[in-house]
C-alpha cells in the first residue's frame, strides 16, 4: 500500500493511510459511501476498528501518550477535519479539540496553577499612607 497518497479498495470506500506506518503499529482511516467512517488500528498483532481518534489513542493502553501516539491522534483529528461526516465532527472529543486550536498559543488560560493564570498581586492593592 502506497503511504503518501490513498488507496481505493472497492467503489464504496476509500483508505488514508498514516505516512508512519510500519510492521508493528498501522492506523488507516476508512472512508464510505454508505456507512460511518472509521479508523482500522493493528497493534499488538490484533487488528481493531474504531470511530473516534480518542478511541484510536486508548487502542495504546499505557503508551497513549507518547509523542507517536500523539502524532497518531493528530493525524487522525486531520482526517475527521478533511473528510469527517457531520456525525464526525459533532463528537464531543472532536470539538474539544477544534477549541485548543483555535485558542491562540499567546492568549493565557483561563484557568490553572500556573504563574500565567493568576493575576498580578500588586495590581488591586493601595498603598497606605
Amino acid at each position: 500500500m502506497d503511504n503518501s497518497y490513498y488507496t481505493t479498495t472497492t467503489h464504496s470506500q476509500m483508505e488514508y493511510a498514516f505516512p508512519k506506518n510500519n510492521n508493528n503499529t498501522n492506523v488507516v482511516y476508512h472512508r464510505n459511501r454508505t456507512g460511518p467512517n472509521y479508523f482500522r488500528v493493528f497493534y499488538k498483532n490484533a487488528a481493531q476498528i474504531r470511530f473516534t481518534p480518542k478511541q484510536v489513542g486508548a487502542v495504546f493502553g499505557v503508551a497513549r501518550f507518547t509523542p507517536t501516539v500523539n502524532e497518531i491522534r493528530e493525524w487522525c483529528y486531520e482526517m475527521v477535519t478533511q473528510y469527517g461526516s457531520k456525525t464526525d465532527k459533532s463528537d464531543d472529543g472532536y470539538l474539544n479539540y477544534i477549541a485548543k486550536q483555535r485558542r491562540s498559543p499567546e492568549e493565557p488560560p483561563t484557568s490553572g496553577f500556573g504563574p500565567e493564570s493568576h493575576e498580578e498581586p500588586n495590581d488591586n492593592t493601595k498603598m497606605v499612607v
